[in-house]
């Protein structure tokens, strides 16, 4: 998979060294470049440049690209260069990383794929609060399955009726902190899909 990543910091660095060692074509466009943090065995392509500049963007192969990552350290940045993105490339996956849940939620609602790491943090020290500790559950996470919430176009739907891309499908409802069988449901604002790759 050609991937293009925009920011060298920690998250664009890790992401970057992770797919490289998968074997997948990597490059990582960022101003200042953090060589350094892409470690010794990447084996991608680091270009010094502006992740909003289409010359450098095509040198990384952003038009054979499969996605694309923006992971710099600003919200804003990373907003504008999947826009842009869109706008310019046919790029069939992209994400961005945002600081700011409101902003995350906010291109969330734009249709764009978004993911907070403050959120997440906000959650686990919730949970530490509320639940007097927090334990790891010591067992690695099923990327294969994953929650989500639903598009406000399936609210009302029969899950059956549910067309997901990917090779994906429905594998139940949480509603309430409960797993519901998905089959003679209507979907909800409130549930959560757990959605897996067809077997």
């Amino acid at each position: 998979m050609r991937v293009v990543i925009a920011g060298s910091g920690r998250l664009g660095s890790s992401l970057a060294a992770a797919l490289s060692a998968d074997g997948d074509d990597v490059a990582v466009v960022d101003k200042p470049m953090d060589r350094r943090r892409l470690g010794a065995s990447f084996d991608g392509l680091a270009l010094e440049g502006h992740p909003m500049d289409r010359a450098v963007l095509e040198k990384a192969g952003i038009r054979e690209a499969e996605l694309f990552v923006a992971a710099t350290g600003s919200d804003n940045l990373n907003a504008a260069a999947m826009l842009a993105v869109a706008g310019f490339y046919s790029v069939p996956r992209s994400i961005a990383r945002f600081m700011d849940p409101e902003k995350a939620d906010f291109y969330r609602s734009l249709g764009m794929e978004a993911v907070c790491p403050t959120a997440t943090g906000i959650n686990q020290v919730l949970d530490f609060i509320r639940r007097g500790g927090f334990r790891s559950l010591e067992a690695p996470i099923d990327t294969e399955r994953v929650c989500v919430r639903p598009r406000d176009a399936w609210l009302g739907l029969d899950p059956v009726d549910l067309e997901l891309a990917d090779g994906r499908r429905l594998l139940g409802l949480v509603r309430g902190g409960r797993l519901v069988a998905g089959e003679g449901q209507s979907i909800r604002r409130n549930d959560s899909l757990v959605v897996g790759m067809r077997g």
